[in-house]
């Protein structure tokens, strides 16, 4: 703790004080958008149309690039925590930030993520599992849209519970670059631990080339190598040895990745690549005395190893100033590569690790995944009161129906769409959108979705009604495991969400959001025990179920000020209750779930708030909490609730210190080296899988880069 405060003690005082009348008159190039800029700002995922951001049919929030500078995100998953409605379980491994958005627990794959309106769920799970995208770099960012609520009447059969879009910067609107390098550690009481370290460098090149046809083109790349947190010896079993474990030499959350983007155009032909991959450890996500979390003592530890290489190209034909075609076609590839395995003692118990010889190596996890989707949308501005938006779109997907299998399945959907925009008035907005998609594997699904947003100088009010439609994917149909038996007869989940919001702004510079939903899901499904015995385990088999049905009442709340111009404040509120109802009879004997239980692992309170004070004009200081509140959790956790804690996190960043362009920047995350702990991931029984996560403590990190 010492050197942090000494580097901010250095940062602030080595600015010459004959300097500070002249600084404090200069432009504040650095500050965020006035809030009215924020509520007129065009966003394009709530209806895959440009729209203000107070007038989009839905509940929308947006973190620009600005706000990732100020507050320091390195990575999607940092910006989500200060998003309402969304909660987190960390395992720093296999899910290192596994989420839950408006109160559905899940394995990250009821909400959907896009970069450049580019899908990037993972393809047999259709999830945001691996490192690679709930950890996408956020170094060519212009902004991310996050959409509360089902979108499935524009997006398709999984747009089930949210869309989280991340835009990167064009040459266009941010033409330039920079490049950058970061290294940080995880500190141990207060000192840095030279064991657990990483560091990472990355670049962006936006420029074009002018010509008959303008030539354009955003570039960027991103690498990083770490040890992951230190989690040695954080255990807690009972006489069983049931609870968590992870043994004294934990090197388990170590991760290597890199990251390529390319964004070209040639007048109306675009083109763009997403390609990753993310080597890592599997962290947490199960006890240290089931599975081996280490690769010291001679063992080879446990490793899954992602990779998503994704292409799109489209033309835009302008046929008219106010009709426009575009034709679209996308293909993907994610999997998991043949390095990945896991080793399982057979001593389950602390003892294991002295003895390297003793163990079972697992490792044919090796998948392909494929999919393949054309789309045609057109888009008709009629005039002021009138917008249409409709397309046809076919997507085939071809993936092994479990890790390391040759055997095969494929399908196809077949989805069209139709969005009328009408405005009686300047101040009304109504909009009425439906879907039909035709599944070879479950037939067709019908989504409606209408609203209406009423607009009166600084009051908004939305009125929303939506609906869901998520079919089970190839991983939990067919995936089988040493915890978990396949289930092909799986049935779709529907949602239908109802809800109100309310905004107001005052001044320009202070707004205040308020949205109230209810959501109903039928044919839920999760991972659940059965009652039959598993011999490998000595506990019964899991399998994933349509358990029932959920209905979930939550609120959310938004809300930033401006107080002057080196002064901001932002705050957000979430409370959500979830309860199972009408458990299936097949499940009603099973420990997992039963009927008119709270959905677990979700806290019911929510608060995150920050603040952001400009020392000088290019000089920030940053400061936040993230507020959860006690979880109950799944009722085979023998734990029944998870205590609640506060994270606070600090950044300093210096824009042109030294010379234009030049900036350095100072993240501390968990400041105050919190005790915490997530509920744990699935059945939660305390013994392959733990009854809690640890949280990771106190980490440090700089930053220098050069904006050109």
């Amino acid at each position: 703790m010492r050197v942090i405060i000494a580097i901010l003690f250095f940062l602030v005082t080595s600015v010459p004080a004959s300097a500070d009348e002249r600084i404090l008159t200069a432009q504040r190039e650095i500050l965020s958008l006035d809030i009215e800029e924020l509520m007129n700002l065009y966003i394009i995922t709530a209806t895959r149309t440009n729209v203000k951001l107070k007038e989009a049919p839905a509940t929308v929030y947006v973190i620009t690039d600005k706000m990732i500078d100020e507050r320091g995100y390195r990575i999607l998953s940092d910006a989500l925590h200060d998003v309402p409605g969304f909660d987190f379980q960390h395992t720093y491994g296999i899910w290192p930030d596994l989420f839950h958005q408006r109160g559905i627990v899940g394995n990250s794959q009821r909400s959907l993520l896009y970069v450049d309106d580019i899908p990037q769920n993972n393809i047999s799970e259709n999830a945001v599992r691996g490192g690679g995208n709930i950890r996408f770099p956020l170094c060519n960012v212009k902004r991310i849209e996050i959409v509360s609520g089902p979108v499935s009447p524009l997006f398709g059969a999984n747009a089930f519970n949210g869309i989280i879009n991340i835009i990167t910067k064009d040459e266009k609107d941010d033409p330039g670059g920079k490049i950058y390098g970061t290294a940080g550690a995880y500190m141990d009481k207060g000192k840095i631990d030279g064991d657990y370290t990483g560091k990472s460098i990355g670049f962006s090149l936006r420029g074009k080339n002018d010509g008959s046809n303008l030539f354009r083109y955003s570039l960027s790349g991103y690498y990083q190598k770490s040890t992951g947190p230190d989690f040695r010896g954080i255990k807690n079993l009972d006489a069983d040895n049931k609870g968590y474990f992870w043994s004294d030499y934990y090197n388990n959350s170590h991760d290597e990745t890199y990251n390529l983007t390319a964004k070209l155009s040639l007048g109306n032909l675009r083109f763009e690549i997403i390609s990753w991959q993310y080597l890592q450890g599997q962290g947490t996500f199960a006890n240290g005395h089931y599975q081996i979390d280490t690769d010291k003592r001679g063992f080879e530890g446990s490793n899954w190893d992602y990779y998503d290489t994704s292409m799109r190209l489209s033309y835009l034909y302008e046929i008219s100033p106010s009709l426009k075609l575009e034709s679209e076609l996308i293909n993907r590839y994610t999997g998991i590569l043949n390095s990945s395995h896991e080793q399982y003692p057979k001593d389950k118990t602390p003892d294991a690790y002295n003895f390297p010889n003793d163990v079972t190596t697992q490792r044919n996890y090796e998948r392909d995944d494929r999919s393949y989707e054309l789309e045609e949308r057109l888009t008709w501005n009629h005039d002021n009161k009138f917008a249409s938006l409709a397309g046809i779109e076919a997507i085939h997907t071809d993936v092994p129906e479990g890790y390391g299998v040759s055997k095969r399945h494929e399908f196809t959907n077949y989805g069209a769409y139709l969005q009328e925009i009408y405005r009686p008035a300047e101040s009304v907005s109504l909009t009425g959108g439906y879907r039909f998609d035709y599944n070879t594997d479950y037939g067709s699904s019908h989504n409606p979705r209408v609203s209406a947003v009423w607009t009166r100088g600084d009051f908004v009010i939305k009125s929303l009604f939506s609906t869901g439609f998520r079919a089970p994917t190839a991983w939990e149909l067919f995936n089988a495991t040493n915890q978990r038996k396949s289930n092909p007869n799986l049935k779709p989940e529907t949602m239908r969400n109802y809800e109100i919001g309310l905004g107001y702004t005052l001044f320009d510079s202070h707004h205040i959001s308020l949205s109230a939903y209810y959501n109903e899901i039928e044919d839920l499904i999760l991972e659940a025990a059965t009652n039959e015995y598993n011999p490998s385990t000595g506990k019964n088999w899991n399998r994933n179920q349509n358990v029932g049905k959920a209905a979930i009442n939550g609120i959310e709340a938004s809300s930033d000020f401006k107080i002057s111009d080196n002064l901001s404040l932002y705050a957000g509120y979430t409370y959500s209750d979830g309860r199972y109802k009408d458990i299936s009879s097949s499940v009603a004997n099973s420990p997992a779930v039963k009927n008119g239980d709270k959905i677990p692992n979700i806290a019911p309170h929510k608060i995150n708030a920050g603040i952001t004070y400009f020392l000088l004009p290019k000089l920030s200081f940053h400061l936040r909490a993230n507020y959860i509140h006690k979880r109950e959790t799944i009722s085979t956790n023998p734990i029944r609730e998870i205590d609640e804690y506060t994270l606070l996190h600090a950044n300093i960043r210096w824009e042109d210190v030294v010379m234009k362009g030049f900036y350095l920047q100072l993240l501390c995350r968990n400041l105050l080296d919190e005790n915490a702990f997530d509920p744990g991931v699935r059945t939660a029984e305390g013994t392959y899988y733990p009854t809690q996560h640890p949280v990771e403590g106190r980490n440090v990190w700089l930053t220098i880069g050069y904006k050109f």
